[in-house]
């Protein structure tokens, strides 16, 4: 889950403990990142963004280091995934803009 949201590698064989946290985070990424389900409101998606970029919050912190990752690494990979998804849309924007006007 969280190679699939944010391109992080996981190599090492993780512990009952630690695989739990990986799940939290894993699930927090999906929720901000994945794709629109049934299930998922748009509050659900807002709580996970406010999660994953509240860097000061002990919570991120704590969820991170726990799932075995320095949580300025996952500040990154969060932010670089921003950064994707924003040019992406841009994009998209950009080419739907240009299709209407031909």
């Amino acid at each position: 889950m969280l190679k699939e949201a944010i391109g992080v590698e996981i190599e090492e064989a993780p512990d009952s403990y630690t695989k739990l946290w990986r799940a939290v985070l894993g699930q927090a990424l999906e929720d901000a990142f994945g794709p629109e389900r049934y299930e998922k409101t748009k509050a659900i998606k807002q709580e996970a963004v406010d999660f994953l970029t509240n860097y000061s919050d002990v919570s991120f912190i704590n969820v991170c280091e726990n799932a075995g990752f320095d949580p300025s690494f996952i500040k990154r990979k969060v932010r670089n995934k921003f950064a994707q998804n924003f040019i992406s849309n841009i994009t998209n924007l950009s080419t739907k803009v240009r299709n209407k006007n031909e």
